[in-house]
């Protein structure tokens, strides 16, 4: 329901129950429509922890597209997934997120609990749909947090890295532009440090740039500063698939403070100094269905925004324009 699921070739909406006529799902008895997503990916590289480091300010043509990829040491299919990442990697800005198996798990040493409890509350109802009942199943991708492809098979004509594209080139659901971000690293022992980060966005914004859609009344709009603490290259040399050296390990996801500045104790490094640090946002929008039969003035009903973290005023999001 939150995220979009290819199915066969091209593009197809994850299936609900009920769904508007614009094939959205409906997620509720109210006639709640939910959309969700991550954007931002902004990057910088602390070492073992003791390099302090800032990104300044990235403007949003530059972020990369977020791929989040739920995979275990032991998984061989979980190969051909990563590899078609890898291949979009050559010629477009990724930034590769990899979640490990931890609930149930006794061969993958890099799996954690708050990154399960990430990719059930955000994607499991999606991947248990994909995969017949299984909501944590590698291989699977998510683009921008809001297209899934489960197995490592491809749907479409094309190659798995074809179908990959197809999400990739669609972009996040907002329009992102004039939006800034910044995320800076402060160490001051060992494991710990403080996280300063910011998002800017144009002030001049006016309702009918942030939602332009008679039919249906946006009630709540949320962001979420998320980070991850990333250990870029992670040796298991029993990882049952052979690969021996895994990338983009997730080893741990902070809920950061809205007032920009939190402090963070990294996990134990498991080998080399290579921590990254990636600060996502994740976005909820959430509408409600009105009869626009009768409705032709054109007129656009007011936003309610309430966050758990962070408020979004009108200035804080855009909605491309149906």
């Amino acid at each position: 329901m939150l995220v979009m699921l290819v199915l066969f070739s091209g593009l197809v909406k994850a299936e609900s129950e009920q769904a508007t006529t614009d094939g959205s799902p409906i997620i509720s008895e109210l006639d709640i429509m939910e959309k969700k997503g991550t954007f931002g990916g902004i990057g910088i590289d602390i070492g073992h922890g003791n390099l302090s480091n800032a990104s300044f300010d990235v403007p949003s043509e530059s972020w990369p597209v977020i791929a989040e990829v739920y995979t275990a040491t032991w998984c061989e299919n979980c190969l051909d997934s990563e590899h078609a990442v890898s291949e979009l990697a050559t010629n477009r800005s990724i930034e590769s997120l990899h979640y490990h198996r931890e609930y149930s798990e006794i061969r993958d040493p890099f799996g954690t609990e708050v990154g399960d409890d990430r990719w059930i509350e955000r994607f499991g109802p999606t991947n248990s749909r994909a995969t017949g009942g299984l909501e944590r199943l590698p291989p699977a991708v998510v683009f921008n947090g809001e297209w899934l492809h489960s197995g490592s098979v491809a749907k479409g004509s094309g190659t798995l890295s074809d179908d990959y594209s197809l999400s990739v080139d669609l972009g996040s659901s907002l329009s992102l532009e004039g939006m800034t971000a910044s995320l800076s690293w402060e160490n001051w022992d060992d494991n710990n440090g403080t996280v300063l980060w910011s998002l800017s966005t144009p002030s001049s914004l006016t309702m009918e740039d942030i939602w332009n859609d008679e039919c249906s009344n946006p009630t709540t709009a949320s962001i979420t500063p998320i980070l991850y603490v990333v250990e870029e290259i992670a040796r298991d040399e029993n990882g049952s698939n052979g690969l021996e050296y895994y990338p983009h390990v997730i080893r741990d996801i902070h809920i950061l403070s809205e007032d920009g500045a939190s402090n963070i104790t990294l996990p134990e490094v498991w080998d080399g100094e290579d921590l990254r640090l990636v600060l996502a946002f994740d976005w909820e929008m959430n509408f409600i269905e009105i009869d626009c039969s009768e409705n032709e003035s054109g007129f656009l009903p007011s936003i309610s925004a309430v966050s758990t973290l962070l408020i979004l005023s009108l200035a804080s999001i855009v909605i491309r324009k149906k």
